[in-house]
């Protein structure tokens, strides 16, 4: 498991403008460096079903996070049948991780820890890997589609207003489910996690894992929306 943050803005880092052009505009709502914190989700706010919102005033995660975590895949392995089998939680150093009162919690659910080492989480943990690319380019084509319809309208001042909470959790769930499950199979082997124990798959993995990341980042190169249209002035 891991943790990677989302803003209420995500411009890319590419636009289309005429070259030699000294200063390239982007319209935003000015909230590209805010996080989502807080206590409670504003009034009149639905979060979409299979979304998991839990509020924390920073927007850090905390041991007290960790442990509702904890307790909400416990209740998943509960509901399958698997709360007596062993399970294995791989996650970074990160202080919240490695307070006592989680890995006291984990053990009691039957979790085994493997903890990352600092400085290797770009080599060992499969979300770094191979997965949070593809999850936040998809995050940003959101946003971009949110701002091309409008987004969440004007203030008074006639300033854009910011997204939701409950859109930007929108944002999430399908940037998420639109990562493909062997992407998500084949980085645990990437990072030798899963692998066979007789080396049979280590060289397969990196070649298949390289494979599919190059195939998505095609896709979406090629992929315009019909209503775009690029304008040269």
């Amino acid at each position: 498991m891991d943790e990677t943050p989302v803003w209420f803005d995500m411009a890319g880092n590419m636009t289309v403008n005429n070259k030699g052009d000294k200063t390239v505009h982007i319209r935003t709502t000015g909230n590209d460096k805010n996080h989502f914190t807080g206590k409670q989700l504003p009034r009149g706010e639905v979060i979409p079903k299979g979304v998991i919102c839990w509020f924390q005033d920073n927007g850090w995660m905390t041991s007290d996070l960790m442990k509702n975590y904890i307790d909400f895949l416990f209740r998943i392995r509960m509901s399958e049948n698997l709360s007596k089998e062993s399970a294995m939680i791989v996650y970074d150093s990160f202080r919240g991780h490695l307070e006592e009162s989680v890995k006291i919690k984990f053990k009691q659910h039957n979790f085994h820890l493997a903890i990352i080492s600092a400085g290797l989480t770009s080599v060992c943990q499969p979300l770094d890997v191979s997965i949070n690319k593809p999850f936040k380019d998809n995050l940003r084509k959101e946003w971009h589609e949110w701002m091309s319809r409008g987004g969440s309208g004007v203030t008074a001042a006639g300033n854009l207003k910011r997204a939701r909470i409950s859109d930007v959790c929108g944002w999430v769930k399908r940037s998420w489910d639109a990562v493909s499950d062997q992407i998500i199979f084949n980085s645990f082997k990437k990072c030798s996690i899963s692998n066979l124990l007789d080396g049979s798959e280590d060289d397969m993995v990196y070649e298949e894992i390289d494979k599919l990341i190059a195939e998505y980042e095609k896709e979406n190169l090629e992929e315009f929306d019909d209503d775009v249209e690029i304008v040269s002035n």
